[in-house]
This record gives structure tokens, C-alpha cells and sequence, in this order.
């Protein structure tokens, strides 16, 4: 079992509010008002990720990377965020809320998150992914059109890899 550090609690509606919460102090954060949230799109995607985690080993027994890419696939795709982010802060990315929303609570959660390896180790990944504002902007853009089913993959193997940048020790080596 692998740690996320921030939702796939079991508690469905704990989920749901703390996806909510974090949410609302993102937006207080930038001096926003409060962000209007579509609460039945969030709880489809808490929902739906526990009944139907995109990854054979479920919830409990996959990486943290998956958790992070299962929920910014998901989140994205739903668009449960109705209210764009400030225009003169996030200029053409601004009604991409629900994408940055996604792709900062994931790198919030993976930070801090227990890597269980093969060899019985424990492994914490203590230092917080870090991106170019360019890969950040590319990143944003390509996750706002993501396909759940289609890209969970490929996003589980950019959070592994920009986590692993960070915390170098935590990677399994290198063939």
C-alpha cells in the first residue's frame, strides 16, 4: 500500500469536502472570490475513483503516482470547477481551473507520500516536484483535454518521473 497524502481516505464525503476545501483556499489564496463548485461533479470523481480505480491493483495496493494521475485525469475531465481563475494572474490559462486545481493538489499530495518498494523498503518523497513555468503552462494544457481511460497512464509516468527528479534516492535504478 502506497500513501497519497490527501484524499482515497474511505470516507467518500471526507474526500469530497477536502477536495472542496482546498478548493476554496486556493482561490482565497490568489484574493479570489469563492470558487462556484458543481459538489455532484466532485463527488462523481470520489466517487467513481473508489468503484472504479483505472488501475488493476485498486486504490489501496497502487503507487501514489497512479493515485496523483487517476485523480487529475478524472478531475479534469469532469470540471467541477465552474468559476475561472483570475485572468490578469493565470492569463490565457485562467478557465483552466479545473486542470491547475488538479495538477497542484496532486503535487501538494505527492510530496510527503510513502513509496512502498518491491524490496520491502519504505521510501518518503520528501522534496516537492518542481517544473519549468513552461512545462507547468504545456502540462496544464495538455491535462485540461485528457481522457480519463487514455491518459491515466501516461500522467502516472510524468508525476513518477518529476518526483523522482526531486527525490532521486526514491527511484528504482536504472537499466
Amino acid at each position: 500500500m502506497s500513501q497519497f497524502n490527501f484524499i482515497f481516505s474511505g470516507d467518500l464525503r471526507e474526500d469530497a469536502l477536502r477536495v472542496c476545501h482546498y478548493i476554496d483556499e486556493f482561490y482565497a489564496t490568489l484574493g479570489a472570490p469563492t470558487a462556484e463548485i458543481d459538489l455532484a461533479k466532485v463527488m462523481g470523481v470520489v466517487s467513481g475513483l473508489a468503484q472504479d480505480f483505472p488501475s488493476p491493483l485498486g486504490i489501496s495496493n497502487s503507487s501514489p503516482f497512479k493515485k496523483a494521475a487517476a485523480f487529475t485525469a478524472s478531475f479534469s475531465a469532469a470540471r467541477p470547477i465552474l468559476t475561472p481563475l483570475p485572468e490578469p494572474i493565470f492569463h490565457e490559462l485562467h478557465t483552466h481551473q479545473n486542470s491547475i486545481i488538479a495538477i497542484e493538489l496532486s503535487i501538494d499530495a505527492l510530496e510527503g507520500a510513502q513509496l512502498h518498494k518491491e524490496n520491502g523498503t519504505l521510501e518518503i518523497l520528501k522534496n516537492r516536484i518542481k517544473m519549468s513555468k513552461h512545462f507547468w503552462k504545456d502540462f496544464v494544457g495538455a491535462t485540461s483535454v485528457c481522457v480519463p481511460i487514455h491518459h491515466f497512464e501516461c500522467l502516472s509516468l510524468i508525476y513518477e518521473s518529476l518526483a523522482y527528479q526531486e527525490n532521486s534516492t526514491a527511484s528504482y535504478p536504472r537499466t
